[in-house]
C-alpha cells in the first residue's frame, strides 16, 4: 500500500517513480479516451452526489456518456490528478488521461491532503454500493460492446467464492434396523475379564415315590452339569486422521463412537437370531433342542400363520415361564396380522371382523408386546418361495 511506504523513500524522485509504476501503469493504460475530453463539469458534486460509480468512470473515458452524467468521477479524477502532480506525477498521456482510483488503499497518505482524499474516495465508492442499478450497468455494458456471462454459485471460479459456505446443522443418522433381542427383554449376563463363565444346571432331577408304612424308598439322583458361556470377537474398525479430531466439531469423535456402537450391536443382534455359531453368536432359531411350532395351516412354498397359532405357541412353554416377554417379527408381518379379518357371509370373504385387536396404543398380540424389526429375515425359503420370513 502507498500510504506504508512513504518514509521508505528518501527522495522525491524515488516516489514519483513508485507511484508512476504502481497506479499510473494500471490506470492508464486501461482506460483511455479517442479524444481529449473536456474536465469542465456544470452542477454541485459532493456529499450530496450518488456516489463515486466505475462503470460511469469506464463509459465516460470511452466518449459513451457525457461530462453531465459523470460529474462526481470526473471531480474525483481531478483530485488525483492535483494529488499525484503535488508529488510530482504527470501521467503519461497528458489530457488523454482519465484517473480512477481502483482502491482507496492505494492512494498515498504522505500528507492531510492525501489523508482527506482517501476518505472521500472510501465515502463515494461505498455510497455507491447501495444504490447499483441494474438496467443502468445493462445499458452501460451494452454501450460499451462487452460480453457478459451469467455467474454461478456452485462454480467457484465463476462467482462461487463469493457465496458463503453452507452452515452445518444436526447430524442426519443413518436409518437402521431397530435391534430386536434387547428390545424384547433378553437377559443379559456379564462375562469374567478372561471372557468365559459356566455355569452349572441340572440335566435330571431326583425322583419322588409314593411308598407304604415301614417300606423302603427307592433311591435317586439328580444329575448336573455346566453350561459353557465363552465370549465372542466382533470389532469395528474406523481410521480418523488427527486433523479431523482437532478441527472438526467437539462432538465428531462422539459421532464416530456412536456409529461404530451402533453398527456393533446391531450385528451382533442380527448374530443372536439367525448367527452360524463357531467364531460368531449362534443363533436363536438355529438350536435344535428348542420346541418348534407347526403352523395350522401350512403349504409347499410357505406356513400361514393363524390366529389359533398364537395360543398354540405360548402353550408350547414351559412352566417356568410365565409369559413371553415379547413377540419378534417384521412390520410387515404385524400388518399383515392386525389386518386380517374373519369371514362374514361366504368362506375366505373376509368381510367381518379383524381376528387381531389391539387393546392398547402399544403393538401387541393378546396383551404380549410385539417387537418389530427389520433384523428379521424375509429371505427364507421354502418350495420355490423365497421370500419368507419367522
Amino acid at each position: 500500500m502507498v500510504e506504508n511506504q512513504c518514509e521508505k523513500f528518501t527522495t522525491r524522485n524515488e516516489l514519483v517513480k513508485f507511484i508512476d509504476a504502481t497506479v499510473s501503469t494500471a490506470v492508464d493504460k486501461t482506460l483511455r479516451v479517442k479524444q481529449p475530453v473536456p474536465w469542465v463539469t456544470t452542477g454541485p458534486v459532493g456529499q450530496d452526489s450518488a456516489g463515486y460509480s466505475m462503470l460511469k468512470a469506464a463509459a465516460y473515458a470511452i466518449g459513451c456518456i457525457g461530462a453531465e452524467q459523470a460529474k462526481e468521477e470526473l471531480h474525483v479524477h481531478q483530485q488525483l490528478k492535483d494529488l499525484y502532480a503535488s508529488h510530482g506525477f504527470l501521467p503519461h498521456h497528458s489530457g488523454k488521461s482519465f484517473m480512477v482510483p481502483l482502491s482507496s488503499a492505494h492512494i498515498p497518505t504522505c500528507d492531510a491532503q492525501g489523508e482527506k482524499l482517501q476518505r472521500e474516495v472510501r465515502q463515494k465508492m461505498t455510497a455507491q454500493a447501495g444504490r447499483f442499478d441494474p438496467d443502468e450497468a445493462d445499458w452501460i455494458r451494452q454501450r460499451l460492446g462487452y460480453r457478459t456471462k451469467a455467474l454461478a454459485s456452485n462454480d467457484g471460479e465463476n462467482g462461487g467464492t463469493l457465496v458463503p459456505g453452507a452452515m452445518l446443522g444436526e447430524l442426519i443418522v443413518l436409518q437402521q434396523n431397530m435391534e430386536a433381542f434387547s428390545n424384547a427383554g433378553a437377559r443379559e449376563v456379564a462375562l469374567s475379564p478372561s471372557g468365559k463363565l459356566s455355569m452349572p444346571k441340572f440335566t435330571e432331577s431326583s425322583t419322588a415315590y409314593w411308598v407304604g408304612e415301614g417300606a423302603a424308598i427307592t433311591e435317586s439322583q439328580p444329575f448336573t452339569a455346566s453350561l459353557e458361556l465363552s465370549a465372542k470377537k466382533l470389532g469395528v474398525l474406523v481410521k480418523v486422521n488427527n486433523e479431523l479430531l482437532r478441527f472438526a466439531s467437539a462432538s465428531a469423535e462422539g459421532m464416530v463412537r456412536y456409529d461404530m456402537a451402533r453398527a456393533a450391536a446391531l450385528r451382533a443382534d442380527l448374530a443372536m437370531l439367525e448367527g452360524a455359531g463357531s467364531t460368531q453368536i449362534k443363533g436363536l432359531v438355529t438350536y435344535t433342542e428348542l420346541p418348534k411350532h407347526t403352523a395350522s395351516t401350512t403349504g409347499a412354498n410357505g406356513d400361514t400363520f393363524q390366529p389359533q397359532d398364537v395360543a398354540s405357541m405360548e402353550a408350547k412353554l414351559p412352566d417356568a415361564v410365565g409369559a413371553p416377554t415379547a413377540w419378534i417379527m417384521r412390520k410387515t408381518a404385524f400388518a399383515s396380522l392386525m389386518n386380517r379379518r374373519a369371514d362374514a357371509v361366504s368362506a375366505n370373504d373376509g368381510k367381518g371382523g379383524f381376528l387381531f385387536q389391539s387393546r392398547s396404543r402399544m403393538a401387541e398380540l393378546y396383551w404380549t408386546p410385539v417387537v418389530r424389526s427389520s433384523q428379521i429375515s424375509n429371505t427364507r425359503t421354502k418350495g420355490v418361495a423365497t421370500n419368507l420370513t419367522y
